[in-house]
Protein backbone atom coordinates (compact mmCIF):
# COMPACT_ATOMS: atom_id res chain seq x y z
CA UNK A 1 0.00 0.00 0.00
CA UNK A 2 2.86 2.37 0.82
CA UNK A 3 4.40 1.71 -2.60
CA UNK A 4 1.15 2.54 -4.35
CA UNK A 5 0.89 5.82 -2.43
CA UNK A 6 4.52 6.63 -3.26
CA UNK A 7 4.00 5.98 -6.98
CA UNK A 8 0.77 7.96 -6.91
CA UNK A 9 2.54 10.91 -5.24
CA UNK A 10 5.38 10.77 -7.77
CA UNK A 11 2.84 10.66 -10.61
CA UNK A 12 0.99 13.68 -9.25
CA UNK A 13 4.23 15.66 -8.85
CA UNK A 14 5.33 14.75 -12.38
CA UNK A 15 1.96 15.79 -13.81
CA UNK A 16 2.03 19.07 -11.88
CA UNK A 17 5.55 19.78 -13.15
CA UNK A 18 4.56 19.08 -16.77
CA UNK A 19 1.55 21.38 -16.50
CA UNK A 20 3.60 24.17 -14.97
CA UNK A 21 6.19 24.24 -17.77
CA UNK A 22 5.89 27.51 -19.68
CA UNK A 23 4.32 27.08 -23.08
CA UNK A 24 5.82 28.63 -26.16
CA UNK A 25 4.18 31.89 -27.16
CA UNK A 26 3.89 33.19 -30.70
CA UNK A 27 3.36 36.49 -32.46
CA UNK A 28 -0.12 36.02 -33.88
CA UNK A 29 -2.33 38.99 -34.74
CA UNK A 30 -5.45 39.40 -32.59
CA UNK A 31 -7.56 39.71 -35.73
CA UNK A 32 -7.13 36.02 -36.56
CA UNK A 33 -10.06 33.77 -35.67
CA UNK A 34 -9.73 31.37 -32.74
CA UNK A 35 -9.82 28.35 -35.05
CA UNK A 36 -7.10 29.73 -37.31
CA UNK A 37 -5.08 30.68 -34.24
CA UNK A 38 -5.29 27.09 -32.95
CA UNK A 39 -4.25 25.80 -36.38
CA UNK A 40 -1.27 28.17 -36.51
CA UNK A 41 -0.15 27.20 -33.01
CA UNK A 42 -0.39 23.51 -33.94
CA UNK A 43 1.68 24.21 -37.07
CA UNK A 44 4.31 26.10 -35.06
CA UNK A 45 4.41 23.36 -32.42
CA UNK A 46 5.13 20.79 -35.14
CA UNK A 47 7.98 23.05 -36.27
CA UNK A 48 9.24 23.12 -32.69
CA UNK A 49 9.32 19.31 -32.55
CA UNK A 50 11.14 19.18 -35.88
CA UNK A 51 13.64 21.77 -34.63
CA UNK A 52 14.31 19.84 -31.42
CA UNK A 53 14.71 16.54 -33.30
CA UNK A 54 16.91 17.89 -36.10
CA UNK A 55 18.56 21.16 -35.12
CA UNK A 56 18.95 21.34 -31.37
CA UNK A 57 21.82 18.86 -31.21
CA UNK A 58 24.06 21.63 -32.55
CA UNK A 59 22.12 24.86 -32.10
CA UNK A 60 21.09 23.99 -28.55
CA UNK A 61 24.72 24.34 -27.55
CA UNK A 62 24.37 28.11 -27.89
CA UNK A 63 21.74 28.10 -25.18
CA UNK A 64 21.48 25.81 -22.20
CA UNK A 65 21.09 22.40 -23.83
CA UNK A 66 18.70 20.66 -26.19
CA UNK A 67 15.60 22.42 -24.87
CA UNK A 68 16.98 25.90 -25.47
CA UNK A 69 16.43 27.69 -28.73
CA UNK A 70 18.80 30.43 -29.89
CA UNK A 71 17.36 33.77 -30.90
CA UNK A 72 17.96 33.66 -34.63
CA UNK A 73 17.41 36.97 -36.37
CA UNK A 74 14.96 37.15 -39.25
CA UNK A 75 17.91 37.98 -41.54
CA UNK A 76 19.66 34.75 -40.48
CA UNK A 77 16.50 32.71 -41.17
CA UNK A 78 15.97 34.40 -44.54
CA UNK A 79 19.60 33.77 -45.54
CA UNK A 80 19.32 30.11 -44.58
CA UNK A 81 16.11 29.73 -46.58
CA UNK A 82 17.72 31.40 -49.61
CA UNK A 83 20.73 29.08 -49.39
CA UNK A 84 18.41 26.09 -49.29
CA UNK A 85 16.50 27.34 -52.32
CA UNK A 86 19.75 27.81 -54.25
CA UNK A 87 20.97 24.39 -53.09
CA UNK A 88 24.01 26.06 -51.58
CA UNK A 89 26.44 23.45 -50.30
CA UNK A 90 26.89 25.34 -47.03
CA UNK A 91 23.51 24.34 -45.60
CA UNK A 92 23.15 21.59 -43.06
CA UNK A 93 23.22 17.95 -44.13
CA UNK A 94 20.05 17.12 -42.17
CA UNK A 95 18.12 19.35 -44.59
CA UNK A 96 18.42 16.64 -47.22
CA UNK A 97 16.37 14.29 -45.04
CA UNK A 98 13.53 16.79 -44.49
CA UNK A 99 10.86 17.88 -46.92
CA UNK A 100 10.52 21.50 -47.98
CA UNK A 101 7.34 21.73 -45.88
CA UNK A 102 9.15 20.45 -42.78
CA UNK A 103 11.95 22.98 -43.19
CA UNK A 104 9.33 25.67 -43.71
CA UNK A 105 7.64 24.62 -40.45
CA UNK A 106 10.94 24.93 -38.58
CA UNK A 107 11.63 28.36 -40.05
CA UNK A 108 8.08 29.58 -39.32
CA UNK A 109 8.32 28.31 -35.75
CA UNK A 110 11.60 30.20 -35.28
CA UNK A 111 10.20 33.33 -36.94
CA UNK A 112 6.95 33.61 -35.00
CA UNK A 113 7.94 32.43 -31.53
CA UNK A 114 8.27 35.10 -28.88
CA UNK A 115 11.82 35.38 -27.64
Amino acid sequence: MKRINLFLAIGILFTAFQCSKPKEQYYIPDTISKENKRNLIAYFEQGKVLYKNNCSMCHGIYGQGKDSIPNFSQAQLDTYKAKLAMKDGQTHTFADSLSYDQIEQILKFLSYRKQ
